[in-house]
């Protein structure tokens, strides 16, 4: 009896012995895959590009699987999965509906899910009685079939595909980016009527010609240094005709170096290589010359590092720059002949959404800096925080011809429309009763400048069936 009962304890001891040697094998194994990851995303010396490129690809298998088959539910299903998101885990007790607002004359051209498509379009919506009066959606499968994938915008899909910042054109078509391309879309097709293969991204700016100012990516900042080449991404200004040729492209980092200022680019970062420096979100354009600045001159925001340029392309030169006191910003904007504005996100970088801030509690902001005084100010300091916006990342904020605030909280698909004394407006962008659609940078239309294209828009006679 006690051998076979020894015999019992061996086998259980046996089995034991071979559990823990399998889950310390596991353990070590699940320690060195990240640590591989982790060093083939930091770009660091020990692996060749390749290797880097291969780990990276393994690591990211399961990711783009799950990917491929929401797609495929999402062709099937009509339904846009990766940008529509749960109203529980965004809706806060701070938010209202208070849409339409007979008391504003404007229009919101708004980039987002469409509640009926549940893919990505762009509205033209007369906020008085939230009546539509025009709605492009793209062909978003020919508009993928004439972009060549690329690493430095990712993860483009049918059920990812954006509709960037639109503009309206006087002709009632719009421009937008995908990060991936710039698309000029008609009314009455849904065929684009051209596509601009480059990766453009984050905002959309007309200047005085009519071209379109944009950030991009490459342009050779890093030429003379092969390790910087093959690991940062080197984001660039961009310079886009009308009829959507690419004129100008320009290194920021080479806008950087060439300004004295690699140690902000590069210096910063202790022992790890942050491999998107600068993170270009915002190309503003001065529309007068003053005191501070000439007209043209592009007013730059650099996400990654919490810092504004103010550029004049005619020198090559940097005229003016500040980082902080706002962190990872959107929404730079020239206000007057003295005062630029800008969204401060406010939020730690990679933060989880349940603790964005560095402190408790805390809200996007809106800030005005005067170049007069060097002073920062918070003109809606008491609307937003009774609002309380978060949106981690992107986010629209503009102040408006009669002194209020147009805000859009990007990640959480809602609106907001401010007077100088409290909130004419909410509309959150509804799906169902339990879904909200992503926004994807709309604008906010004066009449005036709504006129052109809503009298196009009228003379337009689209052929049935486009």
């Amino acid at each position: 009896m006690n051998t076979v009962r020894l015999r019992q304890l061996e086998r259980i001891s046996f089995w034991v012995w071979i559990a823990i040697v399998v889950s310390v094998v596991l353990a070590l194994l699940v320690v060195a895959t990240a640590a591989a990851v982790r060093h083939a995303m930091l770009k660091g010396a020990n692996l060749s590009p390749g290797q880097a490129d291969l780990v990276i690809a393994v690591a990211e298998y399961p990711g783009r699987a799950k990917a491929a088959l929401l797609e495929v539910a999402g062709a099937a299903s009509g339904k846009t999965y990766a940008l529509v998101f749960d109203r529980a885990d965004v809706e806060t007790p701070a938010w209202q509906r208070k849409f339409p607002a007979p008391t504003d004359n404007g229009y919101v051209l708004l980039s987002g899910v469409d509640p009926q498509g549940r893919q990505s379009s762009v509205r033209l919506i007369r906020i008085a009685d939230g009546h539509e009066m025009a709605h492009w959606t793209p062909d978003w499968a020919d508009i993928l079939a004439r972009s060549t994938k690329s690493p430095f915008a990712p993860g483009i899909t049918r059920q990812t595909i954006r509709a960037f910042h639109p503009l309206l054109l006087a002709d009632g078509d719009i421009i937008f980016n995908t990060s991936g391309a710039m698309v000029r879309q008609g009314l009455c097709s849904r065929k684009p009527v051209w596509v601009l293969d480059e990766v453009l991204h984050h905002s959309n700016q007309r200047d005085a010609q009519g071209n379109i100012w944009t950030p991009s990516v490459g342009g050779g900042g890093f030429a003379d240094n092969p390790f910087l080449a093959e690991r940062i991404r080197d984001d660039a200004i961009a310079k886009i005709s009308p009829d959507g040729r690419l004129l100008e492209r320009h290194s920021f980092a080479r806008i950087m170096r060439d300004n004295g200022m690699q140690a902000l680019l590069l210096g910063t970062q202790g022992m790890q290589l942050n491999t998107v420096p600068s993170h270009i979100n915002e190309i503003a354009i001065a529309p007068n010359s003053g005191k501070f600045w000439q007209q043209g001159d592009l007013l730059i925001s650099a996400r990654h590092l919490s810092t504004l340029f103010l550029y004049r392309p005619s020198t090559g030169r940097i005229v003016w720059h500040q980082t902080g006191p706002w962190m990872n910003q959107h929404a730079a904007a020239f206000v007057d002949d003295h005062s630029i504005s800008v969204l401060n996100n406010n939020v730690i970088a990679a933060a989880p959404r349940d603790q964005p801030f560095v402190r408790a509690g805390d809200t996007n902001q809106f800030m005005v800096f005067d170049f007069r005084t060097g002073q920062v100010t918070r003109p809606f300091k008491r609307l937003l925080e009774a609002a309380r916006p978060v949106t981690m990342t992107e986010g629209r904020a503009r102040l408006l011809h009669d002194g209020g605030l147009f805000f859009e909280e990007s990640n959480t698909g809602r609106l907001l429309r401010f007077t100088r004394d409290g909130l004419l407006w909410s509309f959150v962008n509804d799906i169902s009763d339990d879904k909200i659609g992503g926004l994807s940078w709309s604008r906010y239309v004066t009449p005036e400048d709504a006129a052109p294209a809503l009298q196009a828009i009228a003379a337009r006679k689209c052929p049935a069936g486009d």
